[in-house]
């Protein structure tokens, strides 16, 4: 019997994938970013960026597996008349202009899941999500903003104004998951931490500190620890439905590895990448025959 847990985290950013970059892109990523858009809209690759979801949560109810799913915000709505959706304040920092060139919401003109399906997951989430005991919710920002670059006025009302979309639906928010795993920077560590606790979200998870841009975090396996009120889950990996199926080998044998470990095996997976769940399918099937059954 192992002793791991495996913790499931999803990072539901969908059709914002398409509208926001990495503030740590290279002028050669943001050329690729710009042609995987192209790829996108024209072959609706890797997946249809509302299919992503759907096809991760096919799989977790089939295996009733618990999953995170922390959804950006916006994705939380059914319909929207463009910026401001709960009087929250745009990112102030400038990285998102000096990338695009433009306003941090001008792609967003309102719209509904007719429309823009992609930026739209309120319906699909009270049908298919909610309530339902193995899923519980979080948030990813509200528009995939990188908030430990952003002053504290903003962070707060970011998000604050995704518990409100997310209370439209009757979702209660339970987790956090940092745009880009920006989740502490080292000249205000605590920033974050301070705004979850005060809207009473229990966990996050972590990776690790960054400095401005420059990142230190890390990959690792841990036992989950506590500050004040926030649980802290350690991200191990990733997983994504673009992943190598030497990749995914590699993720299955250093979960077995460590399956006598009395820690949690954190993993993450961004829903864009899922044009289908077979590689999913086949993880969670592999885990179970090895005896890691022990999901949380």
């Amino acid at each position: 019997m192992s002793n791991l847990k495996i913790k499931f985290f999803v990072d539901v950013e969908s059709e914002l994938y398409y509208k926001i970059p990495s503030p740590h892109f290279s002028k050669t990523d943001m050329i690729k970013w710009k042609l995987n858009k192209l790829r996108g809209r024209l072959y609706r690759y890797p997946s249809p960026t509302n299919n992503g979801i759907k096809n991760i949560v096919k799989v977790l109810k089939k295996y009733k597996i618990p999953g995170t799913l922390c959804i950006a915000g916006h994705c939380y709505l059914k319909k929207c008349s463009g910026w401001p959706h709960f009087n929250e304040k745009k990112p102030e920092n400038t990285w998102y202009y000096d990338k695009i060139g433009k306003d941090w919401y001008y792609w967003d003109k309102g719209g509904d899941e007719k429309t823009n399906p992609g930026l739209y997951l309120g319906n699909f989430i009270e049908k298919e999500m909610w309530p339902i005991e193995n899923f519980s919710f979080g948030l990813h920002g509200f528009a995939h903003e990188a908030l430990t670059l952003e002053k504290k006025e903003v962070i707060d009302s970011i998000i604050k104004a995704g518990i409100k979309a997310a209370k439209e639906i009757g979702v209660k928010i339970k987790s956090f998951g940092a745009p880009f795993e920006m989740i502490e920077d080292i000249k205000e560590p605590n920033k974050i931490f301070n705004i979850l606790t005060k809207y009473k979200i229990k966990e996050t998870q972590y990776s690790g500190k960054d400095d401005g841009l420059k990142i230190l975090r890390k990959f690792d396996i841990k036992k989950t620890f506590k500050k004040e009120n926030l649980q802290f889950f350690w991200i191990s990996n990733y997983i994504e439905g673009t992943f190598s199926n030497k990749k995914m080998k590699n993720i299955i044998e250093e979960i077995e590895k460590n399956k006598n470990e009395d820690k949690t095996y954190v993993l993450t997976t961004h829903d864009f990448t899922w044009k289908n769940a077979k590689k999913l399918d086949l993880l969670i099937k592999k885990l179970k025959n090895k005896g890691i059954k022990d999901f949380c």
